[in-house]
């Protein structure tokens, strides 16, 4: 895997805006915390710019060419060249930390709930959602004040599309734009629809997957699964709280089998209970391709066209 030393140099010689390694003292987590940023070209001189904020987990995955083996371009490169083509508006563009320094142990932004977060190097105390919420992303716009005019979006891939989905519905509103690709969404109360006998936190993926120890405990928290459930908070908004959500557009794609075809029956259960909640979606249906697959080529081809589908200038 590239250093940040070398993705910003790979950068420095490929932008023609900029990408910065910025760390953060973080209160919430008791360490400094890394995130990228990228800046477009001629940023002194752009009165109103819009936020987009993009998840997976470490903050490299994004800008990292080497990540898979499956892109010769990174996400950013994308971006600056369609800004520099005049097809997107100006963007500045945040990468969070939200995973342990090996990229081993994710956090999801929840603030997590295992046994001794501290003893995984970069995940402090683990309260990542305070991080998120209350440092990290105030400190960006108050860095980056021609902000506070533009639109707010996220994207995710994979893990990063469960961190999209929580920050829609934890913050109903807050976003304008929501974009997901291969998320792996939460069932409603964990209750796995596909199974033979489904049956609350009977999720197998969520209940039983090592990789999510460190966020909600082993044996699992019933508690914190539920207060990080971003699907059931969608399934029973009413009143205020679903109007708010109603101001964000929703882009679900997912690739068409991963295999057990996990995500994509996540893709298609989510987007159809947006649906009905009457939610704005950007896509029709949530196939993204035919020969779509679980690779960051084919993140990086839907943040493209989620991009310009959205804010694009045709």
């Amino acid at each position: 895997m590239s250093s940040h030393r070398e993705i910003i140099s790979r950068h420095r010689e490929s932008l023609r805006g900029s990408l910065r390694y910025r760390l953060l003292k973080s209160t919430a987590l008791g360490i400094r915390k890394p995130y990228y940023v990228y800046e477009p070209p001629n940023l002194g001189s752009i009165d109103t710019a819009s936020l987009l904020i993009l998840f997976r987990g470490h903050e490299r995955e994004w800008v990292n060419v080497n990540e898979d083996g499956s892109r010769t371009r990174t996400s950013i490169e994308d971006i600056d060249l369609l800004i520099s083509r005049g097809s997107l508006p100006p963007l500045v563009v945040v990468l969070p930390g939200l995973n342990s320094t090996n990229n081993h142990v994710p956090s999801l932004g929840v603030n997590m709930v295992g046994d001794n977060p501290a003893q995984y190097p970069g995940i402090g105390t683990g309260r990542f959602w305070d991080f998120l919420d209350s440092e990290l992303l105030p400190r960006v716009v108050d860095d980056y004040p021609m902000l506070r005019g533009g639109l707010r979006m996220a994207a995710g891939f994979s893990l990063g599309g469960y961190t999209v989905s929580l920050l829609a519905a934890r913050r109903p509103g807050f976003l304008d734009h929501a974009a997901v690709y291969d998320g792996l969404f939460m069932w409603p109360d964990h209750v796995d629809r596909r199974q033979p006998q489904p049956k609350p936190f009977g999720d197998r993926v969520w209940l039983e997957n090592g990789i999510f120890d460190a966020a909600f405990g082993r044996p699992r928290s019933t508690k914190a699964l539920a207060a990080w459930n971003p699907t059931d908070f969608f399934r029973d908004a009413v009143g205020d709280q679903l109007a708010a959500l109603r101001k964000t557009r929703y882009w679900i794609a997912a690739a068409p089998s991963d295999g057990s075809a996990g995500n994509r029956d996540r893709a298609r259960f989510l987007t159809a209970l947006l649906r009905q909640k009457r939610c704005l979606l950007g896509f029709d249906q949530p196939i993204f391709h035919e020969d779509a697959e679980h690779t960051w080529h084919w993140a990086d081809r839907f943040l493209s066209r989620f991009l310009l589908q959205a804010i694009g200038s045709g």
